[in-house]
């Protein structure tokens, strides 16, 4: 009985320290965008990959994308704001193509062509996550389902990515860079 009373007594003094220092036995908040998704198919007998990388802090996501299109990698690095399983890309930069006009700053070719921007350009895309796969590259305007997605579309998850066929080393230390506020 005696240990039963000090038992009592210790998660008694636990909990009323747990509740004065602000300290909650809640689960913490799901990051959905904490993660790295990876597809690998072969084109021509080399291994092509398409991978992003992606942080969540609260409802702040930065991400690095790669992928292979029409005969050239693309790679963009983006900051977006979460609403549970869906992001809006608030600001993106990269090599121009589909998703982006404008390089990042400090990334884009020497002798640039006056045309050509650098630093943060605008979005209008969505990214969710379902399923355990990133879909990415959804218009603000068009509906996503989670019920109706096709089964194998999009990125799925992966534990990790191999140094070659994830984000190279200037890209995974900006990553961390906005992870921790400074992008």
């Amino acid at each position: 009985m005696g240990h039963r009373v000090t038992r009592l007594a210790i998660l008694s003094i636990l909990s009323l320290a747990a509740l004065l220092l602000g300290i909650s036995a809640t689960k913490p908040a799901p990051t959905p965008f904490d993660g790295s998704w990876e597809r690998c198919t072969k084109y021509q007998g080399i291994k092509i990959c398409s991978h992003a990388v992606t942080t969540q802090r609260g409802n702040r996501v930065c991400g690095v994308e790669g992928s292979w299109a029409s005969g050239r990698y693309y790679h963009t690095r983006f900051v977006g704001t979460a609403d549970k399983a869906s992001m809006r890309i608030d600001k993106i930069c990269g090599r121009p193509g589909s998703d982006t006009d404008t390089h990042c700053a400090g990334q884009g070719p020497r002798h640039l062509d006056p045309d050509e921007k650098v630093g943060w350009g605008t979005s209008h895309k969505m990214v969710h996550v379902c399923k355990r796969r990133l879909h990415g590259g959804w218009s603000r305007d068009e509906v996503f389902n989670c019920a109706t997605a096709v089964r194998d579309a999009g990125l799925p998850k992966v534990h990790r990515l191999t140094n070659d066929d994830g984000p190279d080393p200037e890209e995974r230390a900006w990553l961390a860079s906005c992870t921790a506020g400074r992008e």
